[in-house]
């Protein structure tokens, strides 16, 4: 599973840990000691740097080690980057305290290298002696999806005697909920091959993470493993599923973060009178608009369920208004606004439609053949909406326009 093990190492007792412990790690074929140089950064450590390849070889192991000088980058885009260029299937760090992960923006290498991976990563924290082997004893959370080859990997890999528990944590106060998990948690289990590893399911309520955590110390997990993205959080665009954020800055065992493939279900369609109450959940965070099933039709944009985009078209006694096109600042940059838009102007192509754009949004509106108008070629009830729900146009950074009624197809 990990034939190419890619270990950052700034010549610190805890990059020596990870070197002596990568035997540990199932599948390893070859690994690459990589040390980026910081600028003005002392020469490398040779002693240290000979006894990290020493640990490797003498695992069996071949070893390459790449020194990287300094170009004016960032070290962990560094790091990154030699992972991608190198065809390395797994970064492994060594850090000296788990507590460095807590926050993953605080620009230190192996928290920024975690969050902006797009391969597995592992954190080991250096320790004593006396630890398990890291496979020995796995916690594998699931929020009960169908698990990806990934994990299954992990838990069928045929050289993984031990133990693992697969975890579900759920949402305090649904009695139904943990005889419901239970049985899907079994059925999960029963799904993956036949294996060496003793594989025993558990059923927890609270908060994610901070359960995740406190179970990984009680039954003394020797690793969690945990996928990158989860299901809450595929639809987004966040390098970092929330829950796998939150479990990287309280977890004390290493953590095994694997870049799960995600494939999601993408359904553009026009909502239901009775999925209204939908859209006007995203419009919470965008002046609180409400839906009317007089004189709305609303486009909506679900991934795997979850209404992630809107927009609507409004009928006004002297023309067609589009307004209300948002999507929460989480499900951005995967495109779900264009995928809304294309299915509403295909949908009331037959009418003139009318609409406010702030002014940065005006090209991308123009590509559905909105031009830019006068305020006072609005229909009066449409500019009178706007002067009442929103302001004034004078200074308000906004933008009349007008498309003509005519063919567009997506």
């Amino acid at each position: 599973m990990f034939t190419k093990v890619l270990i950052p190492t700034d010549f610190s007792v805890a990059s020596v840990t990870m070197a002596e412990r990568v035997g540990e790690v199932p599948g390893v074929r070859e690994v690459v000691l990589f040390h980026a140089r910081a600028p003005a950064g002392s020469s490398p450590a040779d002693d240290v740097l000979r006894r990290m390849q020493e640990l490797v070889q003498g695992q069996g192991y071949p070893v390459e080690v790449v020194m990287a000088e300094d170009d004016g980058t960032p070290v962990p885009e560094r790091i990154l980057r030699a992972a991608a260029g190198m065809g390395a299937s797994l970064i492994a760090m060594g850090v000296r305290d788990q507590g460095l992960l807590r926050n993953l923006f605080s620009g230190n290498v192996a928290a920024t290298v975690l969050r902006d991976a797009r391969i597995h990563v592992l954190i080991v924290p250096q320790s004593g002696g006396g630890r398990p082997p890291l496979f020995a004893r796995l916690l594998v959370p699931t929020d009960l999806s169908a698990p990806a080859s990934e994990v299954r990997a992990a838990l069928e890999d045929p050289a993984g005697a031990g133990t693992a528990v697969l975890l579900h944590v759920f949402e305090p106060g649904r009695a139904e909920a943990e005889q419901e998990a239970g049985d899907r948690l079994a059925a999960l289990r029963n799904s993956l091959s036949p294996t060496m590893r003793e594989i025993s399911v558990m059923v927890r309520a609270g908060d994610p993470a901070r359960t995740i955590c406190a179970v990984a110390d009680e039954i003394n997990a020797s690793a969690v493993v945990i996928p990158r993205i989860g299901k809450r959080d595929a639809p987004g665009s966040a390098p970092l599923g929330s829950v796998t954020s939150a479990v990287a800055g309280c977890i004390k065992p290493p953590v095994l973060v694997l870049a799960v493939s995600i494939h999601l279900r993408i359904e553009t369609r026009e909502l239901r009178s009775e999925e209204f109450a939908l859209a006007e959940e995203i419009w919470l965070d965008y002046h609180q608009l409400k839906a009317d099933p007089k004189t709305d039709r609303i486009f909506g944009v679900f991934a795997d369920g979850t209404l992630v985009s809107v927009a609507r078209c409004r009928r006004h006694p002297d023309g067609y208004e589009v307004d209300g096109v948002f999507t929460p600042v989480r499900f951005r940059g995967r495109g779900y606004a264009r995928r809304a838009m294309d299915a509403l102007v295909e949908a009331c192509q037959h009418d003139t439609l009318y609409m406010h754009s702030v002014r940065n949004l005006v090209d991308f509106y123009g590509a559905y053949g909105f031009i830019s108008i006068p305020e006072s070629d609005l229909p009066p009830t449409i500019r009178a909406r706007f002067a009442f729900a929103l302001g004034e146009m004078e200074g308000a950074n906004v933008q009349p326009m007008r498309r003509a009624a005519g063919w567009f197809q997506q």
